[in-house]
């Protein structure tokens, strides 16, 4: 993953806000759900109807008691189940409703359980399955089965971003304990890397040796490879429990100094990245006083890098430092890391007759990056005004730009890359061409409703138009049922609205086109706005 771009520990303090949010809300429903006798669906004197039900465990059967139903509406209610699963909820109107069930231990937080129930005159009870949360367990040692203390152990899972699945890590993570021991649980079921790392703790190499040398444990993924692309991949089901285990071996460190020049640039400190395929298994970030550096670093290829002025990052070409030995004089030459220049070109006029015109400080609402493809963990490049996508490593990337603008993209071109189309490449050493967008502002937007509605988890709509290798894909979430696309360039298009849309890899032809046999079909116009009510199609079918 692209340095910097981390975002986990925000990440995970949301996540300990929640389970504290839903703790307090579960103890605020204790004492009314539980004095309740649930029965049957009745009409009450307001002329509103209630729903009851019970919750169960979707692999046992046995009620869950404490578990929080909600209604996904305005006003819908909620309430919390009794000690036999069961619940009510009163002064709801008639019509299908969204109906989600939270549970410490139980679901999936990132998407709460929803179903679909009819409540009304004669509805029946209805019983709400939830999946109970699964565990990964395992044991780190070294040679001669010698347990592995304070080891950090984490998980990396799939992550769906603007319809892309992308792999990150996950707030999860244990430490191993004396005996080499951890257990991460409350995990939903999917799928799992488990990564093991020990930082920067060094010991030596021979006990009772006098000066003997330094050696460390880098980091591992299961079943202890160095990179992502080759290790094993663990399925979890819910409810089920996984092991884990690592065997781990030592590597020497080997003793560097020397001076280090970067075209003119002052740097404080260098970082040694050990590249790994794809990835990097160890990294070491060291001071630099007077031009001149120290650090000790395991045997390998390394890439170093520094920040310079106007955060500009520099870099040597590629893993071109190899360190197999002790070296007393080394000098490390550092360049700046490629720039591509983003141009916004605005365009108007009709066919043959078009007037271009170059907008200076790029165009509000368009938002543009670079994803890189060379890596399971994917870094992420932003443009950034005048300056650029700054800081790009060799590799392949794909281009997304992200539309929150009445305008709409008519092309996207790096030379003669078509980038709604094709993937871009930069080369080792080399500098991609600017990338030039050009923009309209007569297309049209597409409006409508979704039927059942939900507020608790709004729907995802998806106006899909296939484009070769990649589909044209613009998304839109519902409130209250409704949605609206703006910026939609004129054509035909295939609109569908998919439950829990955002946890899908839409952007995928082969994971999308499925979906579209459902779909309503609507032509946008010049300037113009298309409706359509869709009906909305269950994710994973």
């Amino acid at each position: 993953m692209s340095r910097g771009s981390k975002d986990i520990p925000f990440f995970g303090v949301w996540f300990l806000a929640c389970v504290v949010l839903l703790s307090l809300t579960l103890s605020g429903f204790a004492q009314n759900a539980e004095a309740q006798d649930p029965a049957s669906n009745e009409t009450s004197e307001s002329g509103a109807y209630s729903l009851s039900g019970s919750v169960v465990n979707s692999l046992t059967g046995e009620p869950v008691r404490r578990a929080l139903v909600q209604i996904g509406e305005q006003n819908g209610g909620a309430a919390v189940t009794d000690n036999a699963g069961h619940f009510q909820i009163g002064g709801l109107k008639e019509g299908q409703k969204f109906v989600s069930v939270v549970k410490p231990g139980f679901g999936d937080w990132r998407a709460p359980d929803q179903s679909v129930v009819q409540v009304g005159k004669d509805a029946p009870a209805v019983v709400l399955k939830i999946a109970p949360t699964a565990v990964i367990f395992g044991r780190v040692t070294a040679s001669e089965e010698q347990p592995l203390e304070g080891c950090n152990v984490h998980l990396v899972g799939k992550q769906y971003v603007d319809g892309r699945a992308m792999w990150v890590d996950q707030p999860n993570q244990g430490v191993t304990n004396e005996d080499g021991e951890y257990r991460i649980t409350g995990l939903s079921g999917g799928t799992y890397y488990v990564v093991v790392d020990r930082g920067q703790e060094t010991r030596p190499s021979q006990r009772g040796v006098v000066n003997a040398r330094e050696e460390i444990f880098v980091k591992a993924f299961y079943p202890g490879v160095a990179e992502m692309s080759a290790a094993s991949p663990l399925e979890l089901s819910p409810g089920g429990e996984v092991e884990a285990n690592f065997d781990l071996s030592a590597e020497p460190l080997y003793h560097l100094t020397g001076t280090v020049s970067a075209e003119g640039e002052t740097v404080a400190s260098l970082s040694f990245l050990r590249r790994a395929g794809g990835d990097q298994d160890f990294m070491q970030t060291v001071g630099v006083q007077d031009g001149r550096f120290e650090v000790k670093v395991p045997a390998g290829t390394y890439e170093v890098v520094a920040a310079g002025q106007n955060a500009v990052q520099l870099s040597t070409p590629g893993a071109s430092v190899t360190v197999n030995a002790d070296n007393p004089d080394l000098h490390i030459a550092l360049t700046r890391m490629a720039s591509i220049p983003v141009d916004f070109i605005f365009e108007k006029g009709a066919a043959g007759a078009e007037e271009s015109v170059r907008m200076q400080g790029g165009a509000p609402g368009i938002v543009v990056s670079l994803v890189s493809t060379s890596s399971l963990l994917r870094g992420v490049n932003w443009w950034r005004g005048p300056e650029g996508i700054q800081n790009v490593e060799p590799g392949t990337y794909s281009v997304q730009i992200q539309n929150m603008s009445p305008l709409w993209v008519k092309s996207a071109m790096s030379g003669s890359v078509d980038l709604l189309a094709d993937d871009l490449t930069v080369a080792e050493g080399g500098q991609a061409a600017p990338i030039e967008i050009t923009l309209r502002k007569d297309g049209g937007s597409v409006s409508g409703t979704v039927t059942p509605a939900s507020n608790a988890w709004p729907a995802t709509v998806l106006l899909v138009q296939p484009r070769g290798k990649k589909n044209y894909v613009k998304a839109a979430r519902t409130e209250g049922g409704r949605f609206e696309i703006q910026g939609v360039p004129p054509g035909e298009y295939a609109v569908v609205a998919i439950d829990h849309g955002d946890q899908l890899e839409y952007m995928n032809p082969d994971i999308l086109n499925p979906y579209l046999s459902d779909a309503q079909h609507v032509s946008v116009r010049t300037n113009g706005n298309a409706t359509v009510n869709l009906s909305l199609i269950p994710k994973g079918r």
